[in-house]
């Protein structure tokens, strides 16, 4: 017979930096629990009511997505335990823009997505938030042929339902059949 697990056991899940500018300052906050949809137009996570982050949500209504790479982990670290409202973590990456230009990146990530706020979900001590991908950008040595190499990404995924740790993304274990 198996084992009753308090809580969500969906994991692992990717390591998020979600960007937001907050009176003309990047501002990154480590989201755990992020996930795409809508055959990956969409991205949805949730963002607790008091983290400075949601000042920049409801200020430019965009955000970004960045995935860190392994070698990242003190940046995650800092990002993850420090507010933006009393430590600059845009001074921990060299930001960049891209089209909607309230939406800050991080270079060093060799992954990172743009986009706007579609919809907010109002929970009684967080909030929803869904946003529309506007653009995805990613490091050239890994992308070949239009596919992105994750396994040379180097990212980091973070466990739910265990030890709540980060850990490295493992190796690919099949073969499409071509």
């Amino acid at each position: 017979m198996k084992k009753v697990i308090e809580g969500n056991i969906l994991s692992p899940l990717p390591v998020a930096l979600v960007g937001t500018l907050i009176q003309g300052r990047p501002n990154y906050a480590v989201i755990g629990y992020m996930s795409p949809f809508d055959f990956g137009k969409h991205v949805f996570f949730s963002l607790y009511n008091k983290r400075y982050t949601w000042v920049g949500i409801q200020e430019n209504k965009t955000f970004s997505v960045n995935l860190p790479s392994e070698d990242m982990i003190k940046e995650v670290l800092i990002c993850g335990s420090k507010s933006g409202r009393n430590v600059d973590k845009s001074k921990l990456f060299h930001n960049f823009y891209g089209d909607l230009e309230t939406a800050p990146m991080i270079k060093e990530c060799p992954l990172s997505m743009e986009c706007s706020v579609t919809d907010i979900l109002d929970y009684d001590h967080s909030k929803g938030i869904v946003g529309k991908v506007i653009k995805s950008y990613a490091e050239p040595g890994l992308v070949k042929n239009g596919a992105i190499a994750m396994q040379k990404a180097g990212l980091m995924i973070w466990t739910t339902g265990g030890d709540f740790s980060y850990y490295r993304l493992g190796e690919k274990i099949a073969l499409p059949e071509e």
